[in-house]
């Protein structure tokens, strides 16, 4: 009987390809963009990453790899310790559980699926800010980020799509 190996040593090191191109996502988020006077908003492209690759690759993305990839991220946003961790393995298991029922179709529903998903994860950080500062923190700028994360999800998935056919 031959030892069952884990899955991402299978798959060798295009296995560790999902979670590399999530960790340049996370650094390409938190680079500074333009002055700072025109106040853009950045897409979350690690929950994008995520949730492209759980849909197409879900064996790829362990939980692991969500949890350091999200307190990574809260050391960096300065945020609550915590929360991106948590809507990163929430989205992942959200994925994982649901994936029966969107996987094969086409890509608008995994936009549509993808929108509703982050306005529920919004809602709860928006959620968990506020109660840890103490006080309601403006909507407005989460709903913002969630709007441009929402749009920006196509254009992402689609450059992941060709770089997964290109290596995987």
């Amino acid at each position: 009987m031959t030892p069952r190996r884990p899955v991402i040593t299978k798959f060798g090191f295009a296995g560790l390809f999902p979670v590399f191109i999530t960790f340049l996502m996370a650094a390409l988020m938190l680079l500074p963009i333009g002055t700072g006077a025109a106040n853009i908003a950045m897409p979350h492209l690690v929950l994008i990453s995520v949730f492209y690759w759980l849909s197409s690759r879900p064996l790829l993305m362990p939980y692991g790899a969500c949890a350091i990839l999200g307190f990574f991220l809260d050391l960096w946003l300065d945020v609550p310790l915590g929360l991106n961790m948590v809507l990163l393995l929430l989205a992942r298991l959200f994925v994982l559980n649901q994936l029966k029922h969107f996987k094969g179709r086409s890509r608008v529903v995994h936009w549509a699926i993808f929108t509703v998903l982050t306005f529920g994860l919004y809602a709860l950080s928006w959620i968990i800010v506020s109660v840890v500062y103490g006080g309601f923190w403006p909507v407005k700028p989460v709903v913002l980020q969630w709007g441009v994360t929402a749009f920006s999800y196509a254009p992402v998935a689609f450059l992941l799509g060709r770089m997964r056919r290109m290596v995987l």
